[in-house]
């Protein structure tokens, strides 16, 4: 067997291969007597007639190309060993115009794991400044307000709407004059700053059957793009006003949050320790991004495609995940945005090619630091997964790769860990 490699971009690898004819004629004989195995001779048994009259009974055709599927599932196994490839996915096999049961040659196409250069992420890591871990009154505050919100009540008020009321409200959203969004009995807190920066100040003065059109422009920096930067025009109606009624931050608020084990003093105390932690949480989240963030941009690597398809894909059904839980369907979003899936599949792309070239950064990491996953922590992961399977459906699970996903979100992590505390 000959073998002429060629290295291709994207992580590909081509490889010539060429069977020659004495090699030929052992596929031939084994496929021949894989075939007399399935064939049965007038007057013999079957698989026991001689070589030459169950040749007889084969077409031609058929024998070749039993025969070439034979020849080149074997041929590519020595070859990937030969080169020392790890092939990512199945090749693309393309047959010569000139191949024979004499002379097979065909070619392979091979997508392999990309060599990724690490750059000198130490040091780039030391320019990078982490955040204090501090939190202010406000966070404070804040939090209380919120526990007092989860032992508030609410009552209906006939008034005008004023700061801290819940208002139920329909609403229709244009924009380029084209109804984009609509919802039902929507309840909005005024001074709460969850919508868009002016929506809520628009509801304030109106009363339960009022109706209001008014212009708002959304961020540049909105979440939807679609709409980033663009002016929406909002048609609502007030259905009713709640007004909330808070309990007092005292003895009696602490005791009934805490069943009776604590006093307003050891309630704060426990708030601003869950705030801390939190905020801490949050500055090494914020320091590890900027760290991966900075290692990225230094890195160029020729990420193989069929990472990146499957990496869309992944991410397409996230898509229709998410769509499900809100109710609805992933075409139907689509429809709403006026959108088609072809559009959406473009727009997934370089969030698919970050998402790889992160995988691929964290695999370097831990290829270097040599970090292997505990094989107690992956077996108990892989019977929590398990459990949540009836006795059936477990079997049709492929337990290599599950094993697989779940030793590389273990030592990713480990890789992100290891860059977070540079």
């Amino acid at each position: 067997m000959k073998i002429t490699r060629k290295d291709l971009p994207k992580s590909q690898v081509e490889l010539i291969i060429q069977v020659e004819k004495s090699e030929m004629v052992k596929y031939i004989d084994k496929t021949t007597s894989k075939l007399a195995k399935q064939i049965t001779v007038p007057g013999f048994r079957k698989g026991e007639a001689p070589k030459e009259l169950v040749m007889k009974q084969i077409h031609p055709t058929d024998l070749l190309n039993e025969t070439f599927e034979y020849a080149i599932n074997d041929s590519y196994k020595q070859a990937i060993e030969q080169e020392k490839l790890a092939p990512l996915a199945s090749p693309e096999i393309k047959l010569s115009e000139e191949a024979s049961q004499e002379n097979l040659e065909y070619t392979a196409i091979i997508s392999i794991m990309p060599e990724l250069k690490l750059p000198d992420y130490k040091k780039l890591a030391e320019k990078i400044t982490k955040e204090d871990n501090d939190i202010s009154d406000k966070d404070v505050e804040d939090a209380k307000k919120y526990l007092q919100k989860s032992r508030g009540t609410q009552n209906i008020v006939d008034r005008e709407a004023k700061a801290g009321d819940v208002v139920s409200l329909d609403y229709i959203l244009t924009v380029d004059k084209k109804e984009f969004d609509k919802s039902e009995k929507m309840p909005v807190e005024i001074g709460a700053g969850k919508f868009i920066p002016g929506f809520e100040d628009e509801v304030i003065g109106l009363k339960a059957g009022d109706k209001k059109e008014f212009d708002i422009k959304f961020p540049e920096d909105y979440h939807n793009k679609d709409i980033a930067g663009k002016i929406g025009h909002f048609a609502i109606t007030v259905n009713e006003i709640q007004e909330l009624n808070l309990p007092a931050w005292d003895e009696d608020f602490a005791k009934v949050l805490s069943n009776g084990e604590k006093t307003i003093s050891d309630l704060e105390i426990s708030l601003k320790e869950g705030l801390i932690a939190e905020r801490q949480k949050e500055v090494q989240t914020t320091y590890t991004q900027a760290i991966v963030d900075a290692i990225l941009a230094k890195i160029e690597v020729d990420s193989p495609e069929v990472l990146i398809m499957a990496e869309r894909e992944q991410i397409i059904k996230e898509m229709e995940q998410r769509a499900l839980y809100s109710g609805h369907t992933l075409d139907d979003a689509l429809i709403q945005a006026g959108k088609t899936r072809d559009e959406l599949l473009e727009e997934a792309l370089p969030q698919a090619e970050a998402r790889v070239k992160l995988m691929l950064l964290l695999k370097a990491i831990t290829a270097e630091q040599n970090f292997k996953a505990d094989e107690k922590e992956i077996e108990h992961r892989i019977h929590h997964i398990l459990e949540q399977y009836p006795q059936k459906e477990q079997q049709n699970i492929d337990m290599h790769r599950l094993t697989t996903i779940i030793e590389a979100e273990i030592t990713d992590k480990m890789a992100l860990d290891y860059l977070g505390n540079l």
